[in-house]
């Protein structure tokens, strides 16, 4: 297998677009508008115009002055001519191709064979391809966007440490859409399409050797190359984490992935029981998988399974307590116990009638400094390995600067902090002020909890590794 350097891909200089359009809503002239974005060099590649926005125009790539080197084109038209135009890449030495189009092997027999084609033009030229049937690439820090769906751009364009590789763009697109809501950090966006060529072996191998990127997480729903991926996944995961969500886990869930892709899915009993033996973290839905790679990439393995709660509203402390000590499939977390001089550290810089055992209840009169004095001393206490922090701004005695407060504190401190907070029609906004400020948070008990969840299990798979021994159990379905 060609180990390639991929940076001729995801950080292209001279890009090419073939199908590139004036054409309103059409993948081609969305592609080609995204991408004159970059600042990168455009060439428009059109069959009939002679120039696409005032830019000159070529009826192919083998057209283009030999003496211009392309990095990457992307391909934007129908399957069949999508087949003839990646020869011509491969004729012309492009080193990679983005093929958009569906209507492949997930296609039917006719499909199978453009399919066939294609796979045939890395060995012959080698150009290598990604796709077909993919939504291409996302990479914020250069600015390089193939994605002609609404995805979130704008909210994602801040970057982060998250390299996300999906097989189904539809998939990647609209969970990380909605993750970006909150804030989520976005190192590189991957379709991989049906793989007929580049497959989550060969971004696994980049991305686990990029400093830039802190998390790796994966939709897959067919593993290529299965016991090579699992082999370097757990190298990789010595150092970065890896969250994959595997589809088709049932019975008709394999036979959507045959129909969907038109490839067969694993046993899923055996994926689960690989992933946990060489410290793969499992999502089970989008939502899991979203959560955990934002909370993954930019917070600290937790140093034990001792949780601290501080609230100022009782009852959410309570259903926090009874989410951290239910069994769970993944890992067990455990309320920690206090030590007095924490107890007494929170009960003088707040009131007497506060709860200043685990969970801490400053009630619904607490302020900013309080909750600051209070997290302070959880911080401190040896028996605490993270703390959760309900914070919540209607009580007239929180003001907006709570956020500070708390994220202030969270930069500083080597243990994790997670926030869950709810403000009505404001909780997203607030979430993104967290998060602007450094704070992993979530509009949930449940996600909060299960976040920590995953912090613990991060914690479980490092040492495991560096044991030599196999991760943590398998949470299956």
């Amino acid at each position: 297998m060609n180990s390639r350097d991929l940076s001729p891909l995801l950080h292209a200089d001279t890009i090419a677009v073939i199908g590139a359009s004036e054409t309103p809503d059409s993948p081609g002239r969305i592609v080609f508008e995204l991408l004159s974005r970059s600042g990168r060099r455009l060439i428009p590649i059109n069959l009939r115009r002679p120039t696409v926005f005032g830019q000159e125009a070529y009826r192919s790539v083998e057209e283009v002055p030999p003496e211009v080197g392309i990095d990457l084109a992307v391909i934007t038209i129908p399957a069949a001519a999508a087949v003839e135009a990646a020869e011509g890449c491969g004729r012309r030495g492009v080193s990679f191709v983005i093929v958009v189009a569906g209507g492949f092997a997930e296609a039917g027999s006719g499909g199978r064979v453009l399919e066939e084609t294609l796979k045939t033009i890395p060995r012959r030229f080698g150009t290598r391809i990604l796709g077909p049937n993919s939504l291409g690439i996302f990479v914020p820090e250069s600015r390089i966007d193939t994605i002609f769906v609404e995805h979130g751009d704008r909210a994602l364009a801040g970057g982060g440490g998250v390299a996300f590789v999906t097989q189904s763009g539809s998939v990647g697109v609209e969970s990380l859409g909605l993750a970006s809501n909150t804030g989520f950090g976005m190192r590189a966006f991957v379709g991989l399409g049906n793989k007929c060529d580049l497959t989550e072996l060969h971004f696994l191998r980049h991305f686990g050797r990029d400093p830039g990127s802190t998390c790796l997480a994966f939709y897959i729903e067919s593993l290529d190359a299965g016991r090579r991926f699992l082999e370097e996944a757990r190298e990789v995961s010595r150092t970065k984490p890896i969250v994959v969500l595997k589809a088709g886990r049932t019975f008709g869930g394999v036979q959507a992935v045959s129909s969907h892709t038109g490839r067969l899915a694993g046993s899923d009993r055996i994926i689960g029981g690989a992933f946990r033996q060489h410290g793969i973290q499992r999502a089970l839905d989008d939502e899991e998988l979203c959560d955990a790679a934002k909370t993954l990439a930019a917070l600290p393995a937790a140093t034990g399974h001792r949780v601290a709660v501080i609230t100022a509203a009782g009852g959410y402390g309570v259903m926090c307590t009874d989410y951290v000590e239910s069994p769970s499939r993944r890992v067990s977390l455990e309320m920690a116990s206090l030590r007095p001089e924490t107890r007494e550290r929170i009960r003088a810089a707040s009131f007497p009638f506060a709860a200043c055992d685990n969970p801490v209840d400053l009630t619904a009169s607490a302020t900013d400094a309080m909750f600051g004095e209070a997290i302070d001393a959880l911080l401190g206490d040896p028996g605490v390995d993270m703390v959760l922090c309900i914070a919540f701004f209607a009580p007239p005695t929180i003001s907006d600067g709570l956020v500070e407060v708390i994220a202030e504190r969270a930069r500083a401190a080597a243990k994790p902090i997670l926030v869950f907070t709810q403000y009505g029609p404001f909780t997203d906004r607030y979430l993104r002020r967290f998060y602007e400020q450094g704070v992993i948070g979530f509009p949930s008990v449940l996600r909060t909890v299960r976040a920590a969840r995953f912090l613990a299990e991060r914690a479980e798979i490092v040492e495991a590794l560096a044991d030599g021994a196999p991760g943590c159990e398998d949470p299956g379905p």
